[in-house]
């Protein structure tokens, strides 16, 4: 039996996938929670064959929430479901580590099948495109790593350099780093340039 973590995402998407894995004897939805910190304590506390992110919710940014749990559990496999159907966008996600994908134009038939390929490790991509071009990345975030991407997320929200490296357990030093890398791969000038891309490109509010 495969365990399952499920989080978050909207009410209705939320209830649609909880229904076809409690349909299925051959997987057990161990917990569900509502964002990424609260997922890392579950997984540091019991062990899960697969996670899945639900990205539906406006409210949450599941960019953000794949990098966080990525870079603290690197190994765990995690399936982006509700994801825009871009391949650019499906490729951005493969290339920082993700196990499995499935667009809001996949059928409810394909998410069982989905999840239990994750778990075992393998890759599943569901596009309306016959191959991701992993050269597609033209929006400029696109461009960081996954360390980059947490660093960039905290700095959008306004936090300084210390909370930064407290909250991603890291030195005051390794964030400056990261900042330089970052301004540079973005051709950006300062903070308030990356906020207001982020505002430009809704990845903030």
């Amino acid at each position: 039996m495969k365990n399952i973590l499920l989080l978050y995402g909207n009410e209705l998407s939320h209830t649609a996938l909880k229904d076809l894995i409690n349909a299925d004897s051959a997987m057990h939805l161990v917990e569900e929670v509502s964002d990424a910190s609260e997922a890392i304590a579950k997984i540091r506390a019991q062990k899960f064959d697969v996670v899945i992110l639900d990205v539906s919710s406006p409210e949450k940014n599941g960019l953000e929430t794949f990098c966080d749990l990525k870079q603290a559990y690197p190994s765990l496999p995690i399936l982006i479901i509700n994801g825009s159907d871009q391949v650019d966008r499906m490729a951005n996600f493969t290339r920082l580590g993700c196990k499995g994908y499935l667009s809001y134009t996949a059928s409810s038939d394909q998410v069982v099948p989905a999840i239990k390929s994750v778990a075992r490790g393998l890759t599943y991509l569901v596009s309306t495109h016959e191959k991701l071009d992993e050269r597609l990345y033209p929006m400029l975030h696109e461009r960081l790593s996954l360390r980059e991407l947490q660093v960039f997320f905290k700095l959008i929200k306004g936090q300084p350099v210390n909370s930064v490296a407290e909250e991603l357990s890291i030195a005051p030093g390794s964030v400056s780093v990261f900042r330089s890398k970052i301004l540079k791969k973005m051709n950006m000038r300062n903070n308030a340039s990356l906020i207001h891309y982020a505002l430009d490109h809704h990845l903030i509010s």
